[in-house]
């Protein structure tokens, strides 16, 4: 075996050993699992090496070593290997997907909170861009003598109820009259051409019928525009603060930045679309130094994609990781058509 292979057999059994334990790694440890001879002292030559590259650090003189963020991703793109589930972990994932499928939103909460219970950190879904959404119907449900519910619900899925009341009686032959009036012009039509400058022409459009209309769709239009934002459902935040390698000041960094859904949402495309992990360094704060975040896409049609992620430290279990990712995309992606009938 070249010398150069054999470094990275050993960083390779230090970075996994790391992830086990998270003690130091000393040269013994390493000589017991690797699967070839090589004496502890070549190991340890090999080690300090490593460290001379960057690739290893020793906390203390007489400890053993630990990856750095180098090593890390040396690990991640060139030496990992992938590992599956088995079929039990498997058919727990979609039992527990499959109890929770009624909409895309359902679906989506599921699914984040299955990555968060399976790998122990925090996760994440995205649901696909609202701004391709298309508006299939509007519902009206009465809820009161005055007050009733549009629910609009759209090409992706999303189902956004909105309250309004109106300053005359609600009966159920005026709720018809809605969904026919308001149907016949927005059905079919996307969610961001629901502007102010339309509604208006639209309550100009419907004659006499307009005066009783403006709260009608005024609640459609708010309806639309929540309908139009980037969802995201975000599980497991407390394993944040319970992370031993995760300083408090990281954890609180953290939960600033998820409870900025859109910056969040693109960091997760952007991990998406690399690597597929982003470490360290390259996530956008100096206080995320410890911390990974990894990301795989799903996709349920051309214009119906998502993210999911899972958020952890640097001494995550990226192999088992990225398995629970690929194996709950695969599903979510599969599911999301038949929900949606793509």
């Amino acid at each position: 075996m070249e010398p150069t292979e054999r470094k990275m057999k050993i960083l390779e059994a230090v970075v996994e050993a790391y992830i086990k334990t998270g003690d130091p790694i000393g040269s013994k440890a390493v000589c017991e699992v690797l699967d070839f001879n090589v004496s502890s002292a070549t190991v340890r030559n090999d080690m300090a090496e490593l460290s001379n590259l960057g690739l290893l650090a020793q906390p203390h003189t007489s400890s053993g070593r630990i990856p750095t963020e180098l090593g890390y991703r040396i690990y991640i793109d060139d030496l990992m290997k992938p590992v599956t589930l088995n079929r039990h972990e498997k058919a727990a994932i979609k039992d527990m997907l499959e109890l929770h499928a009624d909409t895309p939103e359902e679906l989506l909460d599921t699914a984040a909170e299955i990555l968060s219970r399976v790998t122990g950190y925090a996760a994440a879904a995205t649901s696909p861009p609202g701004e391709h959404a298309l508006i299939r119907h509007v519902r009206f449900v009465q809820t009161g003598r005055y007050t009733a519910m549009a629910v609009l619900i759209t090409s992706l899925g999303s189902v956004k109820p909105k309250l309004f009341r109106c300053d005359y009686q609600i009966t159920p032959s005026l709720l018809e009259m809605f969904d026919k009036a308001v149907n016949e012009r927005l059905a079919g039509m996307s969610v961001l051409a629901v502007t102010p400058a339309f509604v208006q022409t639209t309550a100009l459009s419907l004659g006499e019928m307009s005066m009783m209309m403006p709260n009608v769709l005024l609640a459609v239009s708010e309806a639309a525009k929540e309908a139009s934002a980037d969802g995201i459902a975000i599980k497991g935040q407390s394993s944040l603060f319970t992370m031993p390698e995760l300083e408090a000041a990281c954890g609180k960094k953290v939960m600033e930045l998820l409870g900025h859904s859109r910056e969040f949402s693109k960091l997760m495309t952007t991990a998406a679309s690399g690597t597929g992990v982003l470490i360290g360094s390259e996530l956008p704060n100096p206080a995320f130094s410890s911390l990974s975040i990894a990301a795989v896409p799903y996709t349920a049609a051309p214009d119906c994609v998502g993210t999911l992620a899972v958020i952890g430290p640097l001494r995550m279990n990226y192999p088992k990781t990225k398995a629970t990712l690929e194996c709950v995309t695969d599903l979510v992606g599969a599911s999301l058509s038949e929900l949606l009938e793509l």
